[in-house]
């Protein structure tokens, strides 16, 4: 097991333990003193909207007109990046030693780890072809652009897609407290189970944490 295996696994038994005990303690409150939860919750349970985020993330931001004032540098820069690119996934990219090296220290299988290096040099070189073209008719006919930049500059809302977290549900609360005896049994049972289970799966040096 590798440094960084140990840490994750270290990591998800924490977490649950954590929440095994906080399902115990919330269960344990349920069943004695469920008023203390519902004093807990009108504390937590505390409105976010979401719309000054959507109206920042809706504000257009635009860059065509600074590359078109300096279109002829920032049309050859981007030319050069992109015949770099290019150049270098072709003719001076060694699959093999890149592959050898990703796989030492990987459980990947080696022909997975081919096909997905593969992907990333066929995705690197079309999107280095697509970016020349785009740098010479930026070069040459900036014109044949406005059309492309007219489409592809559409705006979207997000008021629509993010409506549903506008909305207050508080059924949830309303029915674990009208069942509170039910649902801290339910959640002590369970805490008690899940930290039980980690401690006889730990006691049997499964991991050593």
């Amino acid at each position: 097991m590798t440094i960084a295996d140990t840490l994750l696994l270290r990591s998800f038994v924490l977490l649950l333990m954590l929440g095994g005990a906080a399902g115990l303690v919330a269960g344990v409150m349920l069943i004695l003193r469920p008023h203390w939860l519902l004093r807990a919750s009108k504390f937590s349970n505390r409105w976010v909207s979401t719309r000054h985020l959507d109206q920042s993330l809706e504000q257009p931001i635009k860059l065509d007109p600074l590359f078109y004032r300096y279109r002829r540098i920032s049309a050859t820069v981007t030319l050069v990046g992109a015949i770099y690119i290019v150049y270098f996934f072709t003719a001076r990219f060694d699959k093999m030693s890149v592959l050898a090296a990703l796989s030492r220290n990987s459980t990947i299988p080696q022909a997975l780890m081919s096909g997905l290096l593969d992907a990333l040099v066929l995705s690197c070189v079309v999107g280095g072809v697509f970016v020349m073209m785009i740098s010479f008719f930026l070069l040459l006919r900036p014109s044949m652009l406005r059309e492309i930049e007219r489409k592809a500059n559409q705006t979207g809302s997000l008021r629509h897609a993010l409506k549903p977290l506008e909305i207050k549900r508080s059924g949830v609360d309303e029915y674990v407290f009208r069942r509170a005896r039910a649902v801290g049994l339910m959640l002590a049972v369970g805490g008690l189970y899940v930290l039980f289970a980690l401690i006889i799966w730990l006691s049997q040096g499964h991991a050593r944490l």
